[in-house]
């Protein structure tokens, strides 16, 4: 928006928050020897400018541009040059351009809108959707808690169980629809789409000058133009709850165990500002469908990770100079039995829920009112995990049907039940350390990364078409990660 106005007085293109409050809160207490309890919380604000749509690059008001077409034959000779000329050729041994009024043309450099025009009428002219930062913004924030026990156990172990969760307030999407047609007006179904006389023609307010336009498009919140979405507008909210238990076990003769364990609920109506780099492992992210209902789209969290376990361990070999086992080597014998350890870490993770998309169109969708990511059906009663479970049909594709003509479907943003192939991945290896003299020593390592070879399936085909079969729906045509790996390593100390 424009800077030095009544709402935002800054010379920022929003007005900045000088009054964030960002309490911290903490607290350990040591219940005896063998037991401490510790707990905190803490609010922790989003910056400004985390979203793309609200960096300089981006802002509507920076979209002036002037063109400057330097060839227009793939650079053989220039059409237009920074000293005034243009037009240029090869006459003879010569190179002759004739005068185009500069660099810029006769146009000269097109100057930012400044005041001189409707800043609403700029936006909308500059982007499909129109991408515009809201004047009174709500910053995001997040607050974080957590409640933690840390124990000594017998025979060298500690363990530490914890409760951690976090509140995720006003959070960001990229863009924000602000003009879609109310669900009031749905009933009228095919009647939305009826031409009438374009009553916004001429009007230096509106992009919209055709003759005619669809009866629906004056229901809309801002009539005068189409999509309007607001950049980095706090709309949004999430929930994170998680039990977080680990167990550390040192051993006397050398190695450390460590068990991770992870079960969580990550909830939100909305995942991230870079959907676009979410398309690998997680299958992408869940769209909301009715902006004007952004409650009904609360649901699990395309990154929700619901159990992880992490098991890692580093080893030493009880054999050898001053081991439990053949301790009285020495000279090469000691060399040859001494040193030898183990290392890996095993990671076992459920899949990322899926997201059910409706790959077809529905009149709704085509009547250009706001509407663009409408959801399938969900059959009632229908079990979605039976006869699943190979990747030729990794669910039961047929509990969805085509959702109604004029309306929205009940698949919920990212659905509850279904997920995709979750991670088995175990990395080992075996390692060699050999002392050659006081001050040099010699490390020799084996590592296989993904042991075992276990394949990770990829995300089955989420976009239902309106057949339980087509577009590839529900089936796995992909895997995720590397196959077994096995690479080796000197290390040379000295």
């Amino acid at each position: 928006m424009l800077v030095g106005t009544g709402p935002n007085s800054s010379d920022n293109n929003l007005p900045l928050d000088k009054k964030a409050f960002s309490p911290r809160l903490g607290f350990a207490y040591s219940l005896n020897d063998k037991t401490v309890i510790r707990g905190g919380y803490g609010v922790f604000f989003i910056p400004n400018y985390v979203s793309f749509g609200l960096n300089p690059d981006n802002d509507v008001i920076n979209l002036a541009t002037t063109p400057f077409a330097a060839t227009k034959d793939a650079y053989l000779t220039p059409f237009s040059t920074l000293n005034g000329t243009g037009g240029c050729s090869l006459v003879s041994t010569a190179v002759t351009c004739a005068d185009n009024g500069g660099p810029f043309g006769s146009g000269g450099i097109t100057l930012p809108p400044g005041r001189t025009q409707s800043a609403s009428l700029t936006a909308a002219a500059n982007g499909s959707p129109t991408l515009a930062p809201w004047h009174n913004p709500e910053y995001g924030y997040v607050q974080q808690y957590n409640f933690d026990i840390q124990r000594q156990l017998p025979a060298g172990f500690f363990a530490d169980v914890a409760y951690a969760g976090s509140h995720g307030v006003h959070l960001e999407q990229y863009n924000t629809f602000i003009n879609q047609i109310p669900d009031s007006f749905l009933s009228q179904q095919s009647a939305l789409t009826t031409p009438i006389a374009n009553p916004l023609a001429g009007s230096p307010y509106s992009l919209l000058n055709g003759a005619t336009i669809p009866q629906g498009q004056l229901d809309r919140p801002y009539p005068e133009f189409n999509n309007l979405s607001l950049a980095g507008f706090g709309c949004c909210g999430s929930t994170y709850n998680s039990l977080q238990a680990t167990v550390t076990r040192r051993f006397q003769g050398g190695g450390t165990l460590l068990v991770a364990y992870t079960n969580s609920k990550l909830l939100s109506n909305t995942d991230t500002l870079t959907s676009w780099l979410e398309n690998g492992s997680t299958g992408g992210v869940g769209q909301v469908q009715d902006w004007n209902n952004l409650k009904g789209e609360k649901s699990l969290s395309s990154q929700d990770v619901s159990q992880r376990l992490v098991i890692s361990y580093v080893l030493d070999l009880p054999f050898g100079h001053g081991k439990a086992f053949l301790s009285g080597m020495s000279g090469i014998a000691d060399k040859v039995v001494s040193g030898w350890g183990l290392d890996g870490i095993t990671t076992l993770q459920r899949g990322f829920p899926l997201k059910i998309t409706y790959a077809a169109s529905t009149p709704l969708e085509g009547a250009n009112l706001g509407v663009s990511n409408v959801r399938p059906n969900v059959v009632a009663g229908c079990d979605k995990k039976a006869g699943g479970g190979t990747v030729a049909k990794w669910f039961n594709t047929s509990c969805f049907a085509a959702p109604p003509d004029w309306g929205f479907g009940s698949e919920s943003r990212v659905d509850a039940t279904l997920r995709g192939d979750g991670a088995q991945n175990f990395d080992f290896a075996v390692f060699k350390r050999t002392t050659i003299a006081e001050n040099m020593g010699v490390e020799f390592r084996t590592e296989f990364f993904n042991l075992f070879n276990h394949p990770q399936f990829g995300i089955p085909g989420q976009g239902f078409n309106g057949t339980a079969t087509g577009n590839g729906f529900g089936q796995v045509t992909s895997t995720i990660g590397n196959p077994r790996l096995i690479q080796f390593a000197m290390i040379v100390r000295f």
